[in-house]
């Protein structure tokens, strides 16, 4: 049991506390500002202000699709080992995810420069989305290796 937590359980957990972190005011826009957008002028410096700006929002937004693909595969791994039928174990998965996409827009509601958007929730799912659709073909070759005597 307690090598199911450890492995399962922890990882997922200590995602989840780092995904509430990250919807914190230390990561508002205006703050990754400081951190990206010197390092877009340094490696980039014909970019334009407007193009900059352009390219932290895209980094920002693809920091949703990666955030929410780990936990997709971390919330799958732990699922689906109480649920062998794997289309039940995605969809919970599925739900999961999408639960903890609306909680996280929810938290940046009571943030000081954050705010909500279902846009966000979207990038998110799209993550989630990306994540399960790559498992696939390791799920499909994993029991294709299974020898059935």
């Amino acid at each position: 049991m307690t090598r199911l937590i450890l492995e399962y359980w922890a990882p997922l957990l200590l995602w989840l506390i780092t995904i509430f972190s990250f919807s914190t005011d230390a990561f508002s826009s205006g703050e990754t500002s400081k951190i990206i957008v010197p390092i877009l002028t340094f490696l980039f410096p014909h970019l334009s202000a407007h193009e900059t700006d352009v390219w932290h929002t895209v980094i920002r937004k693809c920091g949703h699709v990666t955030e929410y693909f780990i936990l997709t595969v971390l919330a799958y791994r732990t699922i689906q080992l109480d649920r062998p039928n794997l289309r039940g174990a995605k969809l919970w998965t599925v739900v999961f995810v999408l639960l903890a996409a609306l909680s996280d827009e929810l938290h940046q509601l009571f943030t000081a420069s954050r705010s909500a958007s279902i846009i966000d929730v979207g990038y998110d799912c799209l993550g989630a989305v990306w994540a399960l659709w790559l498992i696939r073909p390791y799920e499909t070759r994993r029991l294709r290796s299974r020898s059935i005597l």
